[in-house]
């Protein structure tokens, strides 16, 4: 009876505990399920319902389906491949320039200069404006009349930067630069601030340049940080559109329309909601690959190192 009543007892126990353990392997799940319905609601439901809308086309009594001939007029249309060109030029510039300034103010901010702090104020005064702050903020700078860089380049390109498309582009790439090095600054001054100072130190005292201290100890430490930098940057630089249009609103012409303003000015310009939606369904596949051809970059570097 004494055993019988012991193994009652323990399983009892077992059964307590694993009600315990599946509760405490659940706990997380139930936390995040709040944020897993802001994402359903906000991210996936919007991208499903675009996908819907880019098979279809508008009637006056509701959505016609057509599958994907959308996307085959899309692919036609001489403009949407212009800005998919136009897309090509701003990103290729805007990823090189805030890669490469985000690295070097990192660099120099790692040095522990004096007035750090302050540097680091001045550096994210532009990330915490909003686009169209920013945007108009430059489009001023560049105005004809009374733009103050305008005034102080008149002398070296002349007439107005601001209407000529070359330079209208030039002038969106440095707003998006100067509004986005920031991030990148701190995202590698987190990076080179877990670089270990002894194997700094050794490669110094082995007779190392400073040149080959970065190339060949620092950056192969801060790859992975590098690499998602790089990765926001270019989906950032696909998606830029806030401070486009408060800039130079897709013109002169459409010298600055990249793909981001194309479907801007469909969807809401022209009130085609259907062409809209594809236009966003080809800049989402752009950013999937661009997603996964960096996760493939990295899982392999990491591969490598194992």
């Amino acid at each position: 009876m004494t055993t019988l009543r012991t193994r009652t007892l323990e399983a009892s126990t077992a059964v307590q505990i694993a009600r315990r353990s599946l509760f405490s392997r659940l706990t997380p799940l139930w936390l995040l399920l709040p944020a897993m319905i802001v994402l359903l609601v906000l991210q996936v439901y919007p991208s499903l319902y675009s996908i819907f809308l880019s098979l279809h086309r508008q009637r006056r009594a509701g959505f016609e389906f057509v599958g994907l001939t959308n996307f085959e007029l899309l692919l036609n249309n001489t403009g949407f491949r212009e800005s998919l060109a136009r897309t090509l030029v701003f990103s290729g510039w805007y990823v090189l320039l805030t890669m490469s300034l985000g690295l070097l103010i990192a660099l120099l901010i790692n040095r522990r200069l004096k007035f750090t702090g302050w540097y680091l104020v001045v550096i994210f005064v532009p990330w915490v404006l909003s686009d169209v702050v920013a945007g108009t903020m430059w489009r001023w700078m560049f105005l004809e009349d009374y733009g103050l860089l305008q005034e102080w380049l008149r002398p070296i390109f002349g007439s107005s930067i601001y209407i000529n498309p070359s330079g209208a582009m030039g002038i969106v790439i440095l707003a998006s630069v100067w509004r986005a090095v920031a991030f990148s600054s701190v995202l590698f001054l987190g990076a080179l601030q877990t670089v270990p100072h002894e194997i700094l130190e050794s490669a110094s005292l082995d007779g190392a340049s400073r040149f080959q201290r970065f190339w060949r100890v620092i950056f192969p430490l801060i790859r992975p940080t590098f690499l998602i930098a790089l990765l926001l940057t270019s989906i950032r630089s696909v998606n830029t559109v806030g401070l486009i249009l408060a800039t130079t609103r897709g013109g002169p012409g459409t010298s600055t329309e990249t793909a981001s303003v194309y479907l801007y000015d469909v969807t809401w310009g022209q009130g085609n909601f259907t062409r809209g939606a594809a236009v966003s369904v080809v800049l989402f596949v752009i950013n999937v690959v661009l997603t996964l051809a960096y996760l493939r970059l990295i899982t392999r570097r990491s591969e490598m190192g194992s």
